[in-house]
């Protein structure tokens, strides 16, 4: 009869630590990266056209490079003269079990991202590697250097990107009081979304990369995830995940 007691104090003891680790676990952002994790990538609402193919270890999305949205016909260039949407297709392959780094990496020049609307991401910057984009629109004779998606393409016309928020997806998809839905992934395979975080105002605590670790739509367990913003940088100036940095094509 003595041992009864601490015996049962030994098993709550022990129910406790696997409640607790239960629950750590269940709470625990890195759950959410699991085989599910890519599966959630690949329903993302990517574009029609776009192809999508989930593996084991990646996901491989393909397009023509045009978006599924309205462009307009003509975008300004830095030399006075103008350039349409011309199709070029991509490829890209994103890890489905990304992995956060504590050490970050420059965003490169060219694609960092692919969009659901079939467009890719840049980073904020134009060829200098210095002009934030969104901040030096210009328009020349009535033809805009970027339009109302933050986007426009390369001077050849190929690689219609963002520079910012592409108003033309997150219109369509977001709501109002709540936080953004997953509307792409850039390289290292940590989702995109909006500029709407819980209760649908901009997060306050994103890091120098514009992330954070936090609930969203299709991780309500939480996941590290960028945002783009309404406010300078406006798209993703580093990586906080692993990646292989691509050479601009």
């Amino acid at each position: 009869m003595p041992r009864t007691l601490p015996f049962l104090l030994i098993l709550a003891g022990l129910s406790a630590c696997e409640a607790t680790e239960a629950d750590d676990t269940a709470t625990d952002p890195a759950a959410a990266q699991n085989a599910d994790y890519g599966a959630t990538l690949a329903d993302a609402g990517w574009a029609d056209d776009m192809t999508v193919s989930l593996g084991d270890e990646a996901l491989t999305l393909g397009d023509d490079g045009i978006p599924d949205h309205d462009v307009l016909e003509a975008y300004a260039l830095m030399d006075g003269t103008t350039t349409g949407v011309s199709a070029r297709a991509y490829s890209v392959e994103i890890p489905v079990t990304p992995v956060y780094s504590d050490s970050t990496t420059d965003t490169n020049m060219g694609t960092i991202g692919v969009a659901i609307s079939g467009g890719v991401y840049f980073n904020p910057y134009e060829g200098d590697g210095t002009s934030i984009a969104v901040d030096n629109n210009f328009v020349v004779d009535g033809v805009p250097f970027l339009d109302t998606c933050n986007a426009h393409p390369l001077p050849d016309g190929a690689d219609y990107h963002y520079h910012g928020v592409p108003y033309c997806i997150t219109d369509e998809v977001d709501e109002d009081g709540a936080h953004s839905v997953l509307i792409g992934v850039l390289l290292d395979g940590f989702a995109v979304y909006g500029p709407q975080g819980e209760g649908g105002t901009a997060p306050t605590d994103l890091d120098e990369c514009s992330g954070h670790t936090g609930a969203t739509p299709e991780f309500p367990a939480g996941v590290y995830h960028y945002h783009l913003t309404e406010t300078a940088p406006y798209s993703i100036d580093c990586y906080h995940g692993e990646v292989e940095v691509p050479s601009r094509p």
